[in-house]
């Protein structure tokens, strides 16, 4: 169900039961009035309140999806985001519940920078951590730097800096373990693939990867299993990815 319909859905409940309310305290100010045009208009008023709540209580109840709601409902669809900056908010909610992460990205530097000690107590509570992204100083990077107008360099140095990173954090042997695998090709979609959550979205364009469109998705639907097989086809494909840490 979208967080839409969710909200409709709740106001509706809410009206209901404020409507079921004064039905109830109509029908009970029968016992105490004592003039019977009184009461008749008290038990009119309040059967007739009460009545329109429960039909509406029931519609309410077996409304049907639509077919683009059912469509969102089969794959999982969560939420959209205008940018990733906006999706962090959530992203970062999950990323704290988490056993298992697994990432295709450039060089996380605002996970390096602002999570680093979530990252750690998530280590030391035995989470693995995977990560895929492009091997420094090919090709392809440089292009994307290209494509992204920036500084020849830039994202080669931050996914350096990634692999510095994690070799400092797996040097203090927590239970758990960031392993990074590099590749080289065309740039791969932004994913943050969690035990309890989705997050993707492209690289676009003249964008830094903070300003593209992201989607999340709930772990029920057809988009988690498609990524997760996606993640680990990946992973295990000695070709394509090289073991760096």
């Amino acid at each position: 169900m979208t967080n839409l319909k969710k909200i409709i859905r709740k106001n509706i409940v809410m009206t209901n039961v404020i409507i079921a309310l004064i039905g109830i305290v109509c029908i009970l100010l029968v016992l105490v009035v004592k003039d019977q045009n009184g009461k008749d208009i008290l038990l009119g008023v309040g059967t007739s309140f009460l009545s329109s709540a429960l039909i509406v209580f029931i519609t309410t109840a077996f409304m049907e999806d639509t077919e683009n709601e059912q469509i969102l409902k089969m794959w999982g669809a969560e939420a959209i985001y205008s940018t990733r900056q906006q999706m962090n908010v959530s992203c970062d909610y999950y990323m704290e519940k988490a056993k298992r992460i697994d990432i295709i990205a450039f060089g996380l530097r605002s996970l390096r920078d602002s999570k680093g000690k979530t990252v750690e107590n998530l280590l030391k509570s035995g989470c693995r951590i995977r990560i895929i992204t492009m091997k420094p100083h090919c090709d392809n990077l440089r292009q994307r730097e290209k494509d992204e107008l920036q500084l020849e360099g830039s994202i080669s140095n931050s996914i350096q800096q990634l692999t510095d990173w994690a070799r400092r954090v797996n040097a203090r042997n927590y239970s758990g373990r960031i392993e990074i695998k590099y590749y080289d090709a065309h740039p791969l979609d932004f994913l943050y693939l969690m035990d309890n959550r989705l997050f993707t979205g492209p690289y676009e364009y003249g964008k830094g990867s903070q300003q593209s469109i992201s989607y999340e998705f709930n772990t029920e639907g057809e988009a988690y299993k498609y990524y997760s097989e996606y993640f680990n086809d990946l992973w295990n494909d000695n070709i394509f990815t090289q073991k760096e840490v």
